[in-house]
């Protein structure tokens, strides 16, 4: 009894809080506590959903906590291993003696941090919710990589649309679906172990029901809509072909309650399916339509048999039957790389390029297409390529064409930054557009003329189901076109024999050359 009560006369109580860094520590944790509460709070109060902006609230605050309890118990182990040094048994306790003026002086230290770390991560984490909310966040802050995607963006029909809008949306899933992969994709981007150019996530995006939907109301998918395109051959002249087009919009016409023209493929209860032997789905053998009376029909090319539930011979992995929706024809709705054809073929009609300059349109695309390791060394050649073919090719003309050319050099140098980005390897040709037929196969991948189905009939290649050509002609005025609002036949701008009706429009043109 005696040797208890000497022992525990031994032991000496000591404040925990006379080491320094734990008046740190209780002053993080005060304060990242305080940042979780608050933003907390504002995460449930508000009225829109962004993942990003929970990393504040989920990651930031606790890790300012945690940091706080490390400080805590590093002053607790520096104290016990200094008192075994001395031979002293010690019992700590979270009680201040104020008795002791070393205890005062943390004491305060405490209550003065605590009070400017408070004010500084309530500002820090409050704008940090302003920065999670903005595109800037997504296209420049953490994502330096995506700076081809983030150009695109701001020149898309959907640069008022936040990013996460359209690649995240709401739900938990798809918001912890996007933690992890923010988390992988910081790791890439540290160690610079990220692709070039960056995979297309046609894969991850989550079904366009659930994101394009929100915004675009399928039923009102109804009527035609014309559409006038002026092209530029590439000739001296730079001679304009303009045609307009009758485009059969359709979808669940109200009036007379059929599902019809370009959008019947995802209205109604008709269903429309396909496997894509890519990653990109762009190659298409397979299509399967089941109507609304449960009949199937099965398209496929020559070398699949013909049966309900044909699968392609590979690895049964890598197989998706997946069901027509907006994104297979829209695949690029806010991230368009302009073939540089189409972007000279915009700047002629504005007049942003002279079509008085000879043969702008084919000099332009022949150094819009070369390759080039930095938007600085591709300002240069463009730049000095065009000085270059004139002073060579029309000599006696140069000196004239001088403000033209310059004017010209401006435009191309704009169009290359907007659709090339060379650091990244990305450009037009690695990003497929599929709301077309001239450059990429786009509804050629299905309306191939090859796929039949279990009765021997093909799956439809009648042009006008999709649009009727209104009118055409070699001029950029359309008064001076020949019209016919029933349609005309197509009148393709050289003369290739009706070639153009026995063979898809990309046998022919490729991006580089464009249309």
């Amino acid at each position: 009894m005696v040797e208890e009560v000497q022992k525990s006369q031994k032991i000496r109580r000591r404040t925990i809080f006379r080491h320094p860094l734990s008046a740190i520590g209780g002053a993080l944790i005060i304060s990242g506590g305080f940042l979780f509460l608050i933003l907390l709070l504002i995460d449930l109060g508000s009225g829109t959903e962004n993942p990003y902006r929970s990393l504040v609230t989920f990651v930031i605050a606790p890790f300012i906590i945690t940091t706080g309890l490390a400080f805590f118990l590093g002053a607790l182990l520096l104290q016990v291993r200094k008192a075994r040094k001395a031979g002293e048994q010690i019992r700590f306790r979270l009680s201040i003696d104020p008795t002791i003026p070393q205890n005062w002086r943390n004491l305060w230290l405490f209550l003065g941090l605590s009070g400017a770390l408070i004010s500084i991560v309530a500002y820090v984490g409050t704008r940090a919710y302003e920065a999670t909310d903005s595109t800037a966040f997504c296209g420049e802050t953490c994502h330096i990589v995506m700076e081809p995607q983030n150009v695109t963006y701001h020149n898309s029909p959907h640069a008022r649309v936040p990013c996460v809008e359209c690649h995240i949306g709401s739900g938990a899933s798809f918001w912890v679906k996007a933690k992890f992969d923010g988390i992988r994709q910081m790791y890439a981007t540290a160690f610079d172990l990220f692709s070039r150019p960056i995979e297309t996530p046609v894969h991850d995006l989550r079904p366009a029901q659930e994101t394009c939907e929100n915004c675009h109301w399928p039923q009102q998918f109804y009527g035609d809509k014309l559409s006038t395109r002026t092209y530029y051959r590439t000739d001296e002249a730079n001679s304009p072909w303009t045609i307009k087009l009758l485009l059969r919009i359709g979808g669940g016409n109200p009036r007379t309650g059929r599902a019809e023209g370009i959008h019947w493929h995802m209205i109604g209860d008709n269903k429309v399916e396909y496997i894509a032997t890519d990653r990109s789905r762009q190659e298409i053998p397979w299509v399967r339509f089941i109507t609304i009376d449960d009949d199937t029909l099965v398209y496929s090319d020559p070398d699949f048999e013909l049966t309900d539930l044909q699968i392609p011979e590979t690895d049964s992995s890598e197989v998706e039957i997946r069901r027509f929706d907006c994104m297979d024809c829209h695949n690029r709705p806010s991230h368009r790389f302009q073939p540089p054809a189409v972007a000279i073929n915009l700047a002629l009609s504005t007049r942003r390029i002279s079509s008085e300059l000879p043969c702008i349109r084919q000099v332009g695309l022949d150094l819009l297409n070369a390759e080039y390791a930095t938007n600085d060394e591709a300002h240069v050649a463009i730049t000095r390529g065009l000085v270059d073919y004139y002073q060579e090719e029309y000599p006696d003309r140069a000196e004239a064409l001088v403000d033209l050319i310059k004017q010209a050099s401006r435009e191309l140098t704009s169009i290359y930054d907007q659709n090339f980005f060379p650091e990244m390897n990305t450009d037009y040709r690695v990003r497929e557009n599929n709301l077309s037929h001239f450059v990429n196969d786009g509804c050629f991948r299905c309306h191939d003329g090859e796929k039949t189905n279990q009765y021997g009939e093909v799956l439809s290649t009648d042009c006008k189901t999709c649009h009727l050509m209104v009118a055409q002609g070699p001029s950029e005025d359309p008064g001076e076109l020949m019209a016919d609002i029933t349609g005309l036949d197509f009148q393709h701008p050289e003369d290739i024999d009706g070639a153009w009706a026995e063979m898809k429009c990309t046998e022919c043109h490729d991006a580089s050359s464009g249309y």
